[in-house]
């Protein structure tokens, strides 16, 4: 009773305020939840009519990366390198229209899996494509309902399934046909089938998250570092098979293309844009001369030292990389562990675009789940709700105040899309956001019987 007196009394007016907001039963608080939710809905739901209605523009087509999956997919069946440049690509199989002029950056086995594309028209095929994410996106709903409830409780697969809809980097995503969507799906039923004991199956779909996309491989580490021997074989063996199975589809020669001179060629190409929150770019905006790349913004360096760009960059990532894998090896909850590396692998990629944030949405879930176990600690709570909130708008709003704020400049004519450096700092705040988000996730939730017990207070208060 004591213990019980002594922990109410240590309950903060912000805990009372988050425990009354998300889980009060009273009429007034509930029916404001339900408003927020339901305008929430609206915004997935408008942002859905506006993809199926530029979906159908053939305006947007040399924009989409579906179109890219297509031309490699017509090029294996052709016999050619389906890593040629792009826009040569797409002058032999489809006619000349303005394409990337570099290679596809996709992986061997991202080219094989995109041989059905070819059964369709291009037009089509963006059909098809969005379709499959379509897919691919409600069974992460049922997922994350997953992760949350312990459960598929109907129906709020539904009600996720809309909410992240209204997400802006999910609307970028199915506009362009990326498959940041797929990613997501892939890491949160590896994360659920390890939580079952199913570790070959974890590994596996590991695997072949990595072979079709190099970036999650600090996963695999993990496997390694946990003796997860079971989930590290199974993943290492997916992808050397998936990645022997496409050497004999495409080629030696297009295969080492690839590996050896595609990955870099084309990090080259966007490691300094605006709409890369990498931590590798930092380095390369602050010391180098940003390339003038057709449709992105530049911005002239703080520092013009590029020598020291690559070395500073580096170092961010390798500082990184070690804090947030020792918090992983150190933490025994595997969903923290897992939402630290999502964190990790999202921010060490060399290219990491808007769309790559999709997969934070795992991260947020698990930091959300904890904070409702320790009944919403002070200032962790506080400091959770400033990110998330820029997780979730910044990305979409950051252009648009950029170019109001050099809108009295020769901006966009006479500068090539030029922008200030002060004014480019603004482009930084999803990458600090993501590193301060594996920094939350870290530190939070307290021993889970005291937040029980607050939680409990707070209820029987309320």
């Amino acid at each position: 009773m004591i213990e019980n007196k002594h922990i109410h009394a240590k309950i903060s007016l912000m805990q009372r305020v988050f425990i009354n907001l998300f889980q009060s039963k009273a009429r007034l608080m509930v029916v404001l939840r339900y408003a927020l939710l339901g305008l929430v809905g609206i915004l997935g739901i408008v942002r859905l009519r506006m993809i199926l209605a530029l979906l159908g523009l053939s305006e947007t087509y040399n924009v989409r990366d579906t179109l890219t999956y297509y031309l490699m997919a017509k090029a294996i069946i052709a016999g050619e390198n389906p890593y040629l440049p792009l826009n040569e690509l797409a002058n032999k199989f489809i006619g000349s229209i303005q394409f990337f002029p570099h290679p596809a950056p996709c992986t061997p086995l991202t080219a094989i899996l995109s041989l059905p594309l070819v059964l369709f028209s291009v037009t089509k095929a963006y059909i098809a494509w969005f379709c499959f994410e379509m897919i691919c996106l409600a069974i992460v709903a049922m997922l994350l309902t997953i992760l949350w409830k312990g459960r598929l409780a109907w129906p709020w697969p539904i009600l996720v399934f809309i909410l992240l809809l209204a997400w802006f980097p999910i609307m970028v995503d199915l506009l362009y046909g990326q498959l940041s969507i797929l990613m997501t799906l892939l890491i949160l039923a590896s994360l659920l089938a390890l939580r079952k004991d199913n570790n070959i199956l974890a590994g596996v779909l590991i695997g072949i998250s990595v072979a079709i996309k190099l970036i999650t491989w600090p996963i695999v580490l993990y496997f390694a570092l946990k003796r997860d021997w079971r989930a590290f074989f199974a993943s290492c063996i997916t992808i050397i098979g998936s990645n022997l199975v496409a050497l004999m589809v495409i080629g030696k020669g297009p295969f080492m293309d690839y590996y050896l001179h595609v990955i870099f060629q084309v990090s080259k190409f966007y490691y300094s844009t605006m709409n890369n929150f990498s931590l590798w770019s930092i380095g390369y905006r602050l010391f180098t001369v940003t390339p003038v790349t057709a449709g992105y913004l530049n911005a002239p360096p703080l520092v013009n030292l590029p020598w020291l760009a690559s070395i500073f960059s580096a170092g961010l990532v390798i500082a990184f990389f070690i804090i947030g894998t020792s918090w992983v090896i150190k933490s025994n909850d595997l969903y923290k562990a897992y939402a630290i590396l999502v964190c990790i692998l999202v921010g060490i990629s060399p290219i990491s675009m808007i769309h790559y944030h999709i997969m934070l949405i795992i991260s947020l879930f698990i930091l959300w789940a904890n904070l409702v176990k320790s009944s919403f600690p002070k200032w962790q709570t506080l400091f959770s709700v400033i990110f998330t909130f820029f997780l979730f708008l910044s990305n979409e709003q950051v252009g648009s105040v950029l170019i109001y704020l050099n809108r009295q400049s020769n901006f966009v004519s006479g500068a090539s899309n030029q922008i200030t450096f002060l004014s480019s700092l603004l482009s930084w705040i999803p990458i600090i956001s993501l590193v301060i988000l594996a920094i939350l996730i870290w530190r939070s939730g307290v021993n889970q019987n005291q937040g029980e017990l607050i939680h409990h207070n707070l209820l029987e208060e309320s």
